[in-house]
């Protein structure tokens, strides 16, 4: 009995998430994080320490309800625990994450399910991966037909169709035949005919869609819209309204001979057939449930159940997310007497309307807003961040989320923090952020010249070049730089690679550099070594970026003759012919 106990431990240690009995013991719970790096992940603990590291394997899925890991390494996939026991063995050409307590997987072309202990449950005979979703079936092809089976593999709904669908949301599965689609229950019984030519699924929640649990199904037949209940009975007539929309929260907005209103899930008009255009506002794929509606071009808002929010008298209604707290939360920015201001979903006036300018939260808990001429930032609170007394003020918006704010003040430009604490004082003409450290770096303007400090303002390249260079596509990781008129390149910490002593410069590969100089050119090597001297009317060579393969072959025009060298100066050919020149450097020449 004993010998048993301590082996069910062991057991039992082996696929826990936690990696040794320290922190088993430990009271506090653990906690594990993925990290990735150079196409490979890892997963660290809520220290920090290295519990898997980099460079093993090329994905790890997050940790499952049973400690376990999807992993893919070597071209294979299997599955760990986070103290890397293999669980089940890294010889599937794919997995999947298990549903039902079944994982797909693709073994020789052909795919399958296995439970978690690795055993095959459901024989790898099909063409395509799926899962046990709501119904509990899973979608399979066979011969390119499509039908389901359950989770021991029997076959539910017959494998004879042209296609088939399922969602998470629904309890109940449709397939498609002689380009009709019927409804099936879970246990295969056929519903309704094959008559609709399409059936309409709308977004339940963030991972899941539905037929019926926002109101009627939207179908089509014969090319006319209609809608269903649950019951597969027709509620709204095919063809009674020209445009018919998804219903949202039991509500849909139709269109009959160019006007537009709302019906409720009884197919009752709520909101008759008045206003020019209903439209729920969405962000990306997030779609609210408040209605915006235009009545002879100006706007309106009805709220989620069709009550009037605001009436139709606003030249434009922004919507847009907030963050108060953890929460997320609808707003609309509108213009009312001249200012501007903000309301809830609720109606209810959340930023008062005080702004000559208004800008969109954009998911933050602050935004810029313009009062008495001058610019200041407040919090989604609408307290005062920022002090209005800026001439103007911006984000650093090359991500997509704003982290420190640029002011400008008597024509100078400083920079904040978004708490409003000033990071960087406002003695320069322009601040831009590095994009290779947004947070840190940033590219500075002062007395007419540019040079980048940190936001410690330590000097990182001095403030004496013409110009500077932030991104370039397909450019070195430096910077280029101009000074009196002669450009190089210095490195991001700061190192001249190349002095600033040539007209031109161009950087196209990892080799040779080519430079320009009293209208001749020339190339030098990173080390700034001059392989072909400065003294040639034309160098040209074709783009390892469109070659994907490495420079190997330089083409040099002399006296209007041209030869080739390779990377490091050797003559390859004593005479190039201009047709070759043409026929590999036509797009050069010519657009030039």
């Amino acid at each position: 009995m004993k010998t048993f106990l301590h082996i069910l431990l062991i057991s039992l240690l082996l696929i826990s998430c936690k990696p040794n009995k320290a922190e088993l013991d430990s009271a506090e719970p653990q906690t594990y994080k993925r990290i990735s790096g150079n196409k490979t992940w890892g997963f660290v603990n809520q220290k920090g320490d290295t519990i898997i590291p980099l460079h093993k394997y090329k994905f790890l899925n997050p940790i499952d309800e049973e400690g376990m890991i999807l992993a893919h390494n070597n071209g294979k996939s299997g599955y760990i625990n986070i103290t890397q026991d293999t669980l089940i063995p890294f010889k599937y050409d794919d997995l999947s994450v298990f549903s039902n307590g079944l994982a797909p997987a693709e073994l020789n072309g052909k795919h399958g399910f296995i439970d978690r202990k690795g055993k095959v449950v459901i024989p790898f005979e099909y063409e395509n991966e799926s899962h046990f979703y709501k119904c509990g079936l899973a979608r399979v092809r066979k011969n390119n037909k499509y039908g389901f089976i359950d989770k021991t593999g029997k076959i539910i709904v017959p494998i004879e169709f042209e296609k088939v669908r399922d969602n998470k949301g629904d309890e109940l599965v449709c397939a498609m035949k002689n380009g009709k689609w019927a409804f099936f229950s879970c246990d295969g019984k056929r519903l309704t005919d094959f008559e609709y030519d399409k059936i309409t699924e709308v977004s339940y929640n963030d991972r899941t869609n539905t037929y019926f649990k926002k109101g009627l199904c939207r179908v089509e037949k014969n090319g006319q819209l209609g809608y269903i209940n649950s019951n597969f009975k027709t509620i709204v007539p095919f063809g009674k309204f020209d445009i018919a929309e998804p219903f949202q929260n039991n509500l849909a907005i139709v269109s009959k001979n160019g006007k537009y209103g709302i019906i409720d899930s009884l197919g009752t008009l709520i909101i008759p057939l008045k206003y020019d255009l209903i439209e729920h506002p969405a962000i990306y794929s997030n779609i609210f449930s408040e209605f915006l509606t235009n009545d002879s071009g100006k706007y309106g808002l009805l709220d989620s159940n069709g009550d009037i929010l605001l009436e139709n008298k606003y030249n434009e209604i922004v919507w847009d997310r907030l963050k108060r707290g953890e929460n997320q939360q609808k707003y609309y920015i509108y213009k009312e007497n001249g200012k501007f201001g903000a309301i809830n979903a609720k109606g209810e006036i959340i930023i008062p309307f005080k702004y000559e300018q208004l800008s969109n939260f954009k998911y933050q808990d602050f935004t810029i807003a313009k009062m008495n001429g001058k610019f200041g930032v407040i919090n989604s609170f609408a307290e005062t961040i920022i002090p209005f007394e800026y001439n103007s003020i911006t984000c650093n918006e090359r991500k997509q989320w704003c982290n420190l704010l640029i002011l400008e003040k008597d024509g100078n430009v400083g920079l904040a923090d978004l708490k409003g604490q000033l990071k960087i004082p406002s003695i320069y003409q322009e601040i831009s952020p590095c994009f290779y450290d947004e947070t840190n770096r940033f590219i500075v303007k002062k007395n007419s010249l540019f040079g980048i400090i940190d936001i410690n303002e330590n000097i990182i390249i001095p403030i004496e070049y013409n110009e500077i260079s932030n991104w370039v596509e397909y450019g070195p990781d430096e910077h280029f730089v101009t000074k009196n008129k002669k450009k190089g390149l210095i490195s991001r910490e700061g190192k001249i690679v190349i002095p600033p002593i040539y007209d031109e410069i161009l950087v196209d590969n990892s080799k040779l550099i080519k430079v320009k100089k009293n209208s001749l050119f020339g190339t030098i090597n990173w080390k700034n070594e001059i392989i072909n001297p400065i003294e040639y009317e034309q160098i040209l060579w074709e783009w390892p970026y469109l070659t994907n393969k490495e420079l190997d072959t330089i083409y040099l025009k002399k006296n209007g003759k041209y030869f080739s060298t390779d990377i490091k100066g050797k003559v390859l050919e004593q005479k190039v012919s201009a047709k070759v020149i043409d026929k590999k450097f036509s797009y050069i020449l010519n657009y030039r």
